[in-house]
């Protein structure tokens, strides 16, 4: 609005210095006379009528242009937020794989530590059929032993009642 006043103030400015050097030149009678009172109370209309439309166009674009900050700053937040977000799921992941990675290298340890109790166990089985052999041989060892000492002890007390036979009869005899 303050530059359709400049406009207007220029505008009779130059008008006022136009008309000064005017006075020098002749007026003819023609179509440019003085404007009627209808034609400026006109004019001033339609400068009023401009006036409030410029106010409007003006006033239109303070309410896009606040709009368009509210709309910036809330995509602004929405970034902000997402970016969060995406720094937040870049942790996790980091942590999931730190995690993964420690879980790995359990699982190999316990890998190796079955492979190591596998071997154990087996070395183990083969000492068990070892010793089952053994205890089977040595069992075979004692029952033979046993029979061994029976006969020798079958044989002991033949020879001794055979003796004490003979010892009686001699005893018998002499006598």
């Amino acid at each position: 609005m303050d530059w359709l006043r400049k406009h207007m103030r220029n505008h009779v400015a130059s008008r006022a210095s136009v008309d000064d050097s005017r006075e020098n030149i002749s007026s003819f009678p023609d179509a440019a006379a003085a404007p009627s009172r209808d034609d400026t109370s006109a004019a001033l209309d339609l400068v009023s009528q401009a006036a409030e439309v410029i106010r409007s166009i003006q006033d239109h674009a303070v309410e896009s242009e606040t709009r368009a900050k509210a709309l910036a700053e809330s995509a602004i937040e929405k970034l902000q937020l997402a970016g969060a977000r995406v720094q937040s799921a870049e942790a996790a992941r980091g942590a999931a794989e730190e995690t993964l990675s420690e879980l790995g290298v359990r699982l190999q340890e316990a890998e190796r530590e079955l492979t190591r109790t596998q071997s154990r166990n087996a070395a183990a089985e083969i000492q068990l059929k070892n010793a089952e052999q053994r205890a089977k041989a040595a069992e075979a060892r004692a029952i033979s032993a046993e029979k061994a000492v029976s006969q020798i002890d079958n044989a002991i007390r033949t020879h001794l009642v055979g003796l004490q036979s003979d010892l009686t009869r001699r005893s018998a005899r002499a006598a």
